[in-house]
C-alpha cells in the first residue's frame, strides 16, 4: 500500500541525517537535511515524529508530528507570522473577531488604539518622494526605487499612485 500524500519519510529522499539510529532507521533527536530544508526534531521508524520543525523557503512547519504527519502546530514565515493552525477555521488577526494586524497584536497594540507611526526604516526618505515601505515612489520619474540600491523596482500602476500620494509618508 503507498503511504499518503501528507507523510514525509526522509530515508526516501537524498540528504544527510545527523543523529541515533534504531535497526538501520531514523531514531530519535536528529538533524536531516536535503536540497534547501532542514528538519531539527524527533524521529521514529524512519519518519519526522515529536515535536519538530522543517525549515523551508520562507519559513517553517513547526508543531508535532506523527509518523510524517504534521498534527498540531503549522506555518510559521520568516518574520514570525503565523498562518492557520492546525484545527483552526480562521486567522487569529485581521478577522471579524479582531482586526488588528499580527503587528499589532505582537506589539500590543490594542483595539481602538490611537494610531501612531511605527515604520522601521533606516533610511532616509529623499525630498519630495512617498516611502511605500518596500521603497520610495517618485512622482517625477513615475516609479518606485530601492531603498538600498536606488534603482527602479517597479511601476506602479494610475490606482496606486493615487493611493500612493492621498496616503504615504512624504519626504521634506
Amino acid at each position: 500500500m503507498a503511504a499518503p500524500v501528507n507523510t514525509v519519510n526522509p530515508e526516501l529522499l537524498a540528504g544527510e541525517y545527523e543523529g541515533p539510529y534504531e535497526n538501520g532507521r531514523f531514531n530519535g533527536n536528529g538533524v536531516y537535511r536535503f536540497k534547501d530544508t532542514r528538519y531539527e526534531g524527533g524521529f521514529r521508524d524512519g519518519h519526522f515524529h515529536g515535536e519538530g520543525i522543517l525549515f523551508v523557503k520562507g519559513g517553517a512547519y513547526v508543531g508535532f508530528w506523527e509518523r510524517g504527519e504534521l498534527v498540531d502546530g503549522g506555518f510559521v514565515f520568516d518574520d514570525g507570522l503565523p498562518y492557520l493552525k492546525i484545527g483552526y477555521k480562521f486567522w487569529e488577526y485581521c478577522s471579524d473577531y479582531d482586526c488588528r494586524f499580527f503587528r499589532e497584536i505582537r506589539d500590543g497594540i490594542t483595539p481602538g488604539s490611537k494610531l501612531r507611526d511605527v515604520s522601521t526604516h533606516d533610511h532616509e526618505l529623499p525630498k519630495d518622494c512617498y516611502d511605500v515601505i518596500d521603497g520610495y515612489y517618485d512622482p517625477k520619474k513615475h516609479s518606485v526605487f530601492s531603498y538600498i540600491t536606488g534603482e527602479e523596482i517597479r511601476t506602479p500602476n494610475n490606482a496606486e499612485i493615487d493611493f500612493i500620494l492621498n496616503n504615504c509618508r512624504v519626504g521634506k
